[in-house]
């Protein structure tokens, strides 16, 4: 069984996650807006295959992101259930959705660094 310190610190940490998850939702929209303006600005310029992966990958980030967050209120539940109706294995639980996050700030930091890189190139090539 945890102790009340433990479920606190995971109840916390679970904040934390959402609030990244919310940073993370507003870089897509950020990122979403700078390929529309970029595109918009000339359109001839821009390697259309390349602006639709980039589409295709913030809908799926995004679609990720959601997904994330449905099974972070679904682990945050069951901490703040667990002194009445305890879960076995909840720290490995815990582990593995932050685990999770840590993989989908890996990824998401290199498509944004290629992103940036694309819109950069575009732009002044």
């Amino acid at each position: 069984m945890h102790t009340i310190e433990q479920l606190e610190e995971m109840l916390a940490e679970h904040k934390e996650w959402q609030g990244k998850i919310n940073f993370y939702r507003a870089e897509i929209d950020r990122m979403k807006t700078d390929l529309a303006s970029a595109v918009m600005a000339d359109r001839n310029q821009y390697n259309m295959p390349h602006v639709e992966h980039y589409q295709n990958q913030f809908i799926l980030q995004r679609d990720i992101l959601d997904i994330m967050r449905h099974d972070f209120k679904q682990h945050e539940n069951k901490i703040e259930a667990h002194s009445s109706n305890p879960v076995t294995n909840l720290a490995a639980a815990h582990q593995s959705e932050r685990e999770k996050l840590g993989s989908f700030e890996r990824y998401f930091k290199e498509l944004r660094n290629e992103f940036q890189a694309f819109i950069h190139k575009e732009a002044f090539s």
